[in-house]
């Protein structure tokens, strides 16, 4: 069976563009039995509260039947959409031959949780989905629907399924691919059949849909591998799984040992028998590389998307600047970046020097402002009128405010997206400036922690050295005081890291974090990062690489009493 793959990335709401989109695919595929687009790929994903809205279902419904009348008798196409029906709203696959759409599979099981929340939209389905071809047995499933144990694609598989078909909109995370691949394999190995896993890419929001769509034989051979982050189209000759006989019932409703129900479609068409390759293929790798290629994905994706003319980047000679100007220009080019340095007096020269040899070695021109003057101005006007005569943290901030109203003015008069270099590390513990460096309209290195920072500059460095040696290797600073290092008030950085891992990721009771790190961290940043949510909360969106992230997936109040204790736990 000759299955085309289009791994494609719609954008939310841009119904007709995506229309354009799958049509254009499915011509290019012509020669695919079954062409297979991701879920929800009319819409895009996730469409959220567009999905309220009558004339956003109607025109999506509008949109199927237009893509239905493009698709012949000799093929068939397996497309992602909500599907209205009975004031019902489904996230479905809608299965189309000759003009029809031959049947549908409603989603049925809806992700409620981190980033999740489809069962806000979406009612469930109650069946598994079997299109039977004159030569070939195929499931149809949506997403969540292959990781839940006895459901759809178990369904399916008992009831004659030699292919199970699973459309997805599965976001990125790392560490996340080797585990998808994992279940995959044991999935298709346990239940005898070919699985072909196909998934969305592309940036929405404070979401990456990394592809790295795949199709595994019944044993658990991996046939085929698409591109990380991507957009791709592919055909792949999949293999029939001999492990289930094909199925000829009357009936369309076939229940299963679990008293589950499996609904079945005829398609009367016949597929190709053409036997697959059998070259060796590899298996995608979680990598730092595939964060990097996903971040700057990312980036582009959102200010193309939002259709903005560039980015302005306030470098500061340290590493998260330098890191977010260079994945700014791999991303849009050198022409659609902005470099700006802005410098005062506690600015040392080594920090000008470093982010001048940034820019030349980006391409990138640099403007040097100097906000000395100005903070001058306003520190001088306040100290007068507060009566104020130390240097403390309410100066320090206020260097980074004026620094955000410049660039927030260039923002305004050249049509350029501001991008915060805040990283997740300093997130968590607030250290950072509230509508200072804090701000902008997309931050990329927002669920970066510190440590793969670091990691991220090297590995392009690897692949050729922009980033000044110095910037990696001396010690961060804010440069907002005399000789300030993060140091000087944060843990060192692996320490911090991991505890944010642990404590946010792994959800390590308290007991189990003051024996691994000590009393004293943990309650400091135990503290900083309680007292840090109303920052967070006002901080722009974005993308998403770890397990939990400070977006969706963090839903902590801003008031909030509770502080966990360790003589609080029971035994």
């Amino acid at each position: 069976m000759k299955i085309g793959l289009a791994q494609i990335n719609p954008k939310v709401g841009d119904i007709q563009g995506n229309t354009t989109k799958i049509l254009g695919c499915i011509e290019k595929l012509s020669t695919a039995d079954i062409v297979v687009f991701p879920e929800l790929c009319v819409t895009g994903y996730p469409p959220e509260d567009l999905l309220f809205n009558k004339d956003f279902i109607a025109e999506s419904q509008v949109a199927v039947a237009k893509i239905a009348k493009a698709v012949n008798s000799h093929q068939a196409v397996i497309i992602g959409c909500p599907e209205h029906t009975n004031g019902e709203l489904y996230n479905a696959a809608f299965v189309i031959n000759n003009g029809h759409i031959i049947g549908t599979h409603r989603k049925v099981f809806l992700p409620n949780y981190d980033v999740f929340d489809e069962m806000r939209y979406f009612s469930s389905g109650q069946t598994g989905t079997i299109i039977r071809f004159v030569n070939h047995t195929v499931g149809i499933i949506v997403c969540e629907d292959l990781w839940r144990p006895d459901g759809p694609a178990q369904w399916e598989a008992s009831q004659g399924a030699q292919t199970i078909i699973s459309i997805n909109a599965s976001p990125f995370e790392h560490g996340k691919m080797e585990s998808r691949l994992n279940l995959i394999r044991h999935m298709a190995k346990t239940s005898k059949v070919s699985i072909v896993y196909l998934n969305m890419v592309g940036g929405q929001d404070e979401l990456l849909f990394d592809g790295a769509s795949v199709v595994v034989s019944d044993d658990g051979d991996i046939q085929a591998v698409m591109p990380s982050f991507e957009e791709s189209l592919s055909l792949v000759n999949v293999p029939a799984s001999s492990g289930n006989d094909i199925l000829h019932n009357d009936s369309s409703f076939l229940a299963n040992e679990s008293n589950s129900i499996v609904h079945c479609f005829d398609v009367p068409m016949e597929t190709s028998d053409e036997k697959p390759i059998s070259d060796l293929v590899e298996a995608p790798i979680d990598s730092i590389a595939n964060i990097y290629k996903g971040l700057v994905m990312g980036i582009k994706d959102y200010v193309t998307k939002q259709g903005f003319k560039g980015v302005i980047v306030p470098v500061s000679g340290g590493i998260d600047s330098a890191l977010v100007a260079t994945m700014s220009v791999d991303a849009l080019g050198a022409d659609r970046v902005k470099l700006i340095y802005l410098p005062t007096r506690f600015n040392s020269p080594d920090s000008l020097e470093d982010a001048k040899k940034l820019s030349d070695n980006l391409d990138s021109p640099l403007m040097v402002l100097s906000i000395d003057s100005i903070f001058e101005t306003f520190d001088n006007t306040l100290r007068n009128e507060l009566h104020k005569e130390s240097f403390d943290i309410a100066d320090e901030n206020l260097q980074a405010r004026i620094r955000a109203n410049i660039v927030f003015y260039i923002s305004n008069a050249t049509g350029y997206l501001v991008l915060s270099c805040s990283n997740k590390s300093e997130a968590a513990v607030g250290y950072g400036t509230i509508y200072g460096d804090m701000a902008g309209g997309f931050a990329p290195i927002k669920d970066v922690l510190k440590t793969q920072v670091y990691q991220l500059a090297r590995y392009r460095n690897d692949l050729n050295p922009v980033i000044p040696e110095r910037i990696l290797s001396r010690a961060p600073s804010a440069e907002l005081n005399v000789d300030q290092k993060d140091q000087d008030v944060l843990p060192p950085y692996d320490i911090l890291d991991a505890f944010i891992n642990d404590y946010m990721v792994s959800n390590i009771p308290i007991e189990n974090l003051t024996q691994r790190y000590g009393n004293e961290v943990v309650s400091k940043i135990l503290r900083m990062i309680k007292g840090s949510e109303f920052k967070r909360k006002q901080a722009p969106v974005g993308p998403k690489i770890s397990p939990r992230s400070f977006g969706k997936g963090w839903r902590m109040p801003i008031v909030n009493g509770f502080m966990p204790k360790e003589n609080t736990l029971g035994d």
